[in-house]
Parts: C-alpha cells; structure tokens; sequence
C-alpha cells in the first residue's frame, strides 16, 4: 500500500516537474518576484551578483578603467566583442509584460517616481538567474545569448506596424478627446440653460 502512494506520489511529482520546465517563475504561480516588489530583497540579490558574478559596470555611461577589461579576459576576446554582451540582450533578461508590471508595482509603491520614466530611462528587466531587476546597459558573467524574453507578439512585430499601431493609437485618442471636448462643451450649455446647476 505505502510503494502504492509512493509511486503516485512520484509520478504527480515528475508530471509537476515536467510542467514546469521552460517556465518563468511568473507562469509557475502567477506571482511577482519578490524582487520586483521589495527593494531589499532587490539590493540583496544584486550585490550578491556583484560580488560573485560581476554584475556592473556601476555607470555603463562613463568608461570604467579595469571592468571591461576583465571581462575581455574572462571571455578570451576584445573589448569591442566584449562590450557587445550586455543585459539587455541576454536570454535570462525578461521584458515581458507581467516582469514590467510588476517592476511599475514595485517602483509605484510609494508614488515618489513615475515608474516607466525609470523603467525606460534604465531599461531595466529582471534577471531571471540571480533574481534581481538589471539595467539593460550592464552584464555579467554569466550573460547569455539570445535576449531579451519578451512578449512574443511584442518582440516579432516590425517597426513599421509598430509605427503604424503607434499612430492609430494616437489618433483614437485624439478623436476620443475632441469627443469630449464636445460633450463637455455640451454639458456646459445645459447646465448655464439650467440656471447654474450644481454652483
């Protein structure tokens, strides 16, 4: 009877883990990455990724004497090559829309700060090896080819539909917003025909 529930026990737990291969953590349970809402467990996660794995450089803006070439010679090529493997184009960096809402969450917190002003300006995304949110312009050791994980609809669409998406988009606003001119406009009539209402 015990091998019996043993076995049914193991199976449940290989067809569990078998589901969960090539998922991210938020297909697994829907949650954010505790990272991505809490700013210590953030600094935590990172600074350990500093510390063990080079995450850096601290101000990819400005050169940093020594940083590149370390890398250089961790990866036994140029500087030029080196500076090519960034974040931003590493297959553990996540763009996809559930990480960049929960990232907005995290920032939006205490409404300090417009959370996709930051997000764009430091082209963050969450790595999704050591769990911290990263800077698309920085690397690390462990960086890997073939990035971002984006959404696939976000990611294969040209720049032209993109454009094109773009400009419908400011032109239903537009049209939406004349709208409402209109009907304010409108409001305001009957309610001066009115007499006054609600003054």
């Amino acid at each position: 009877m015990k091998s019996t529930k043993r076995r049914k026990s193991n199976t449940m737990s290989n067809l569990q883990s078998e589901l969960f291969l090539d998922k991210k953590i938020t297909e697994v349970n829907g949650a954010c990455p505790l990272a991505t809402v809490d700013i210590e467990d953030n600094i935590k996660n990172r600074d350990w990724t500093i510390e063990n794995y080079g995450y850096g450089p601290l101000n990819p803006a400005v050169p940093d004497p020594g940083f590149w070439e370390e890398k250089a010679q961790l990866w036994k090529t140029d500087l030029d090559t080196v500076k090519t493997a960034r974040c931003g184009n590493c297959a553990a960096f996540d763009q996809s829309d559930v990480i960049l809402g929960c990232i907005e969450k995290g920032i939006n917190e205490t409404k300090a700060a417009d959370p996709r002003e930051v997000m764009e300006l430091a082209d963050l995304g969450y790595c999704q090896l050591f769990k911290f949110k990263c800077a698309g312009s920085r690397t690390c050791d462990a960086w890997l080819f073939g990035g971002p994980i984006r959404d696939q609809a976000r990611q294969t669409m040209p720049e032209t539909e993109t454009e094109n998406e773009l400009t419908e988009i400011v032109s239903q606003l537009d049209k939406a917003s004349q709208t409402h001119r209109s009907q304010a406009n409108r409001l305001e009539v009957l309610k001066n025909s009115l007499g006054g209402y609600g003054r």
